[in-house]
């Protein structure tokens, strides 16, 4: 799950307030040294407060609630929540302004938390989208009341195992657009407008291929008795035989050009890219990873500060010197 919160500031600024957790729901996997089963994975959370309308971040904070790898003997006292304070390199860049490079130089790879990152790649374009809508209809509003709220999202990605090794991904997308002083409205009035998605995907694994894709939309508002109808998206059809390996938002953004707006159900389709990373460890067993662990060459090198290339996760696992696996491969 992933959410988006964003809110009236001080004069000439808006909060930003964004969650990310998973939850693994089948599995028994040893990480570091530790038997790890079904539960709460990762809890992280961000808080921008940036200025309004240019997005320039002015502060910018991360905490962790739950994350898998505490400093111990198999980390050399590393833990996930070591780069925490390297969000804070944010402060200065623009949302407008080569946002991407700028979030992948600070915090990106090897640099920082790979969930973390995953969080702030999604607020970026989804805050700035948020802002340019609220600027075209309002164009004269500087702000309202200090945590008055502005739009909230909230993504929600479901993994479940198919037959063999296949990955049914379920997305459901939601926004809600709020006019202003809404806190102070009366239900039936407090909803501007809203946006919600869904959709599905079938993935084969090992190979990440899509088999099967749709997809569906629905504006309501404004008003919370204004419910519409779902709309089936064709364009969705496309994305089978694409691969969710590197490439695979350019892929997104390429079938869906054009599309005014569809952008949040491009948003959701990107999510489910770290949505099916999520559930390989779960897939130990059927990938045929022996011993079994999530420590194996199916783990994401260089994907966080944590399973870095020269960090003791990978320097000092045990696959490195374990031996060949039933299939014939090496397990490391």
């Amino acid at each position: 799950m992933i959410s988006l919160r964003l809110v009236w500031g001080a004069p000439g600024t808006v909060v930003a307030e964004g969650r990310i957790f998973d939850l693994r729901k089948r599995g028994i996997v040893p990480m570091a040294g530790k038997l790890r089963g079904p539960g709460v994975v990762h809890d992280m959370a961000v808080r921008l407060e940036l200025d309004y309308p240019d997005l320039r971040i002015r502060a910018a904070d991360a905490s962790m609630s739950a994350f898998p790898f505490a400093g111990g003997p198999m980390t050399r006292g590393e833990g996930c929540p070591d780069r925490l304070a390297d969000v804070q390199q944010l402060v200065g860049a623009s949302l407008r302004e080569q946002y991407g490079t700028t979030l992948m130089d600070a915090v990106g790879g090897p640099r920082g938390c790979f969930h973390v990152f995953t969080l702030l790649r999604l607020l970026g374009p989804t805050i700035e989208w948020a802002v340019e809508r609220e600027q075209s209809r309002r164009p004269n509003q500087g702000g309202a009341a200090v945590g008055s709220p502005i739009f909230v999202r909230s993504v929600i990605a479901d993994g479940s195992k198919g037959e063999g090794l296949q990955i049914s991904l379920r997305g459901v997308l939601s926004d809600i657009h709020y006019p202003p002083g809404a806190d102070a409205l009366p239900l039936e009035e407090e909803l501007e407008e809203s946006f919600e998605a869904t959709a599905d995907l079938e993935t084969e694994i090992p190979s990440m291929a899509i088999t099967a894709a749709s997809a569906r939309v629905r504006r309501s508002g404004p008003g919370v008795d204004a419910v519409g109808k779902w709309e089936p998206i064709a364009r969705a059809g496309d994305m089978v035989g694409r691969l969710i390996l590197k490439g695979y938002t350019a892929e997104v953004q390429g079938i869906f050009a054009g599309s005014n707006g569809l952008e949040p159900l491009q948003h959701l389709l990107f999510m489910l890219a770290p949505a099916l990373m999520q559930c390989m460890p779960s897939l130990v067993e059927e990938l045929e990873v022996r011993p079994r662990r999530a420590e194996s060459p199916h783990a994401a090198i260089d994907s966080c500060h944590m399973w870095r290339a020269d960090g003791p996760l990978v320097t000092q696992a045990p696959w490195r010197t374990s031996s060949p696996s039933p299939s014939g491969r090496g397990s490391g």
